[in-house]
């Protein structure tokens, strides 16, 4: 029997099939066994419209873990932000661990879908998992761009039951909770304080994020007007000053009196110290450790729970982060006891959108509750 033109009968019995397009060094070949001749003329046909069609499926032997990093090396590498580059790393290790040994050409929907199933039972937060399927997804579009495979197998992935990280109660302390480490800051003497204390001090004072306020200057203080400039943020990933998160993120915010006063002390009492450990604040940096660096951000973290357990009386893993700050100032000042400000209001002054205010801030707190509840009632008693 005469084969048609591409498939050739093996020493095994099978009948290889074998697409090509191009010629040359631009040549590209797509081969694969069959137990039939019927079964390979039909692929052999699939192959070659795809082929003349810009599908050629070349590379789609390739380990998913090494194509994937190749192409974030490409692609991803020195053209996006450090920390979003980290992340994308971060999903090449994922793939390492939970799709070790597939190929891109298993790549379907129902693969991908058992991924992100797993990740979810697994107990990952589902802004990690999103990020993930983000990071799977535009790799998987490319794949589908360059004709490795011929559809995007990311399209229409569920992820609902993924946990939504931190209870909304850790996310905040109350109001009287806050104004108990206000008072206890405000009070304690500068000789007691650290950099790390002065950092948290200041993000209560004014919402700022820890990377915001642990790359403040000596000339982001103005002493005349009472505000903070906030215009770059500390980046633990490459160890220096960038541009703040987003464009809002450039504002100036104004400070209390007592602030000015208690960084006025600091400024003392931290070139004191910093000449007793041999250091010099080059950069004049509000906060310098006695090691010469800007305080860590996972030390003033450790801190504001140190500080919330002994001055809040919290329970130890119930205190929440330094965001948290952020977040209870944010509501406070949303509050009737904070002065009832305006969305926008606190929006300029977090660097944020109205919208993300809106969403993420502006929920009642414990005592906000208790408030409007005794407001309804005695409403309800005069009529």
């Amino acid at each position: 029997m005469k084969l048609p033109k591409g498939i050739d009968l093996m020493p095994s019995g099978k009948y290889k099939a074998t697409a090509s397009i191009g010629s040359g060094n631009t040549r590209k070949r797509k081969s694969k066994s069959f137990t039939t001749v019927s079964d390979a003329k039909a692929w052999l046909l699939e192959m070659n419209a795809d082929m003349h069609s810009g599908t050629t499926y070349v590379g789609d032997d390739a380990k998913i873990t090494d194509a994937y990093n190749e192409w974030v090396a490409t692609f991803v590498t020195s053209k996006v932000s450090p920390a979003t580059e980290k992340g994308y790393y971060f999903t090449g290790k994922i793939l390492a661990k939970y799709c070790e040994g597939w190929l891109v050409k298993t790549l379907d929907r129902r693969h991908c879908q058992k991924l992100f199933n797993q990740l979810i039972a697994d107990n990952y937060t589902k802004n990690t998992i999103k990020k993930i399927k983000v990071h799977v997804g535009k790799y998987c579009r490319s794949l589908v761009t360059e004709g490795v495979i011929k559809r995007n197998p990311m399209q229409e992935i569920d992820i609902r039951g993924a946990r939504l990280g931190k209870d909304a109660n850790q996310k905040f302390i109350s109001i009287s909770q806050y104004k108990q480490l206000l008072q206890a800051l405000k009070q304690r003497p500068i000789s007691q304080m650290t950099p790390y204390t002065m950092v948290i001090l200041v993000i209560l004072c004014t919402g700022m994020r820890v990377s915001e306020a642990i790359d403040l200057r000596q000339d982001d203080l103005d002493e005349i007007k009472l505000t903070l400039r906030v215009d770059s943020s500390y980046s633990r990933t490459v160890h220096d000053s960038k541009a703040p998160k987003t464009k809002n993120s450039y504002r100036t915010i104004p400070i209390p009196k007592f602030l000015l006063q208690r960084l006025r002390e600091w400024r003392f009492e931290q070139n004191r110290l910093l000449m007793l450990n041999g250091h010099r604040n080059h950069e004049q940096h509000l906060f310098i450790t006695k090691f010469g660096n800007v305080p860590d951000a996972s030390s003033v973290n450790y801190y504001v729970q140190k500080l919330e357990h002994t001055i809040c009386q919290i329970p130890v893993g119930q205190t929440t982060s330094t965001h948290s700050l952020r977040h209870t100032y944010a509501s406070y000042l949303l509050s009737r006891e904070g002065g009832n400000q305006s969305l926008q209001y606190v929006a300029n002054v977090l660097g944020d959108t109205q919208a993300m205010v809106q969403e993420v801030y502006a929920h009642l707190m414990p005592e906000e509750k208790a408030s409007q509840a005794n407001v309804v009632r005695d409403a309800l008693e005069v009529i």
